[in-house]
């Protein structure tokens, strides 16, 4: 009885999530599916693209082990790219593009993940910091059916090759090839087991 009143209240809320979205400068597919009001920042000429089929989770009633609770989704600068790939899944995550971050299809990101292609400061002569998000910038770019663990950090410059797994708390700071672990703080890489690996995909 208390599922079919969350199922009717979610389904109830949706189309508002995804209005707010669009007045927020985001392109969102019709089949983008929110559970609970996540938070969009678009600058202008920056862009946010949810594809099809994009699940996105910012209530502690969707997924117990949020702890921010809702999902950021944030185009910070002039020219940014943010597209979260067709299928893409994710939980109170916090997604950030100075420049670009791009998402494969099929991934799924954990809850709490921290995932931005800036440092957001550089130093500046006189013990001082520039607020320049994209001069600290490198692009992210993620593959296909890639799994994020919870309150894992993903930092600027990195690519995820297609099929990596990102451990829960790991920091990430260098690529990680395709069908590879990257786990602990800094991050280290080795091989996945088969039990990890996608079968390949009929293109």
């Amino acid at each position: 009885m208390l599922g079919k009143l969350i199922g009717t209240l979610v389904s109830i809320q949706l189309p508002f999530w995804r209005m707010y979205a669009r007045l927020r400068r985001a392109t969102v597919h019709p089949t983008v599916v929110m559970r609970g009001r996540p938070i969009f920042r678009c600058v202008r000429g920056a862009s946010v693209v949810l594809r099809e089929g994009v699940r996105i989770n910012s209530s502690p009633a969707s997924n117990p082990i949020i702890g921010r609770s809702r999902s950021a989704l944030c185009a910070i600068s002039p020219g940014a790219v943010l597209d979260v790939g067709k299928g893409v899944g994710m939980s109170g995550v916090c997604l950030c593009a100075a420049q670009s971050l791009i998402i494969g299809e099929d991934t799924i990101i954990g809850a709490d993940a921290l995932i931005t292609d800036t440092d957001f400061h550089l130093p500046l002569p006189g013990s001082k910091w520039s607020n320049d998000a994209f001069a600290a910038s490198k692009p992210i770019v993620i593959g296909r059916g890639c799994f994020i663990g919870a309150r894992a950090i993903i930092l600027k410059g990195v690519t995820l090759g297609d099929g990596a797994v990102v451990a829960a708390g790991a920091l990430v700071t260098r690529d990680v090839p395709a069908a590879h672990l990257a786990i602990g703080n800094p991050a280290r890489t080795q091989p996945l087991d088969g039990r990890w690996i996608h079968p390949p995909v009929e293109r």
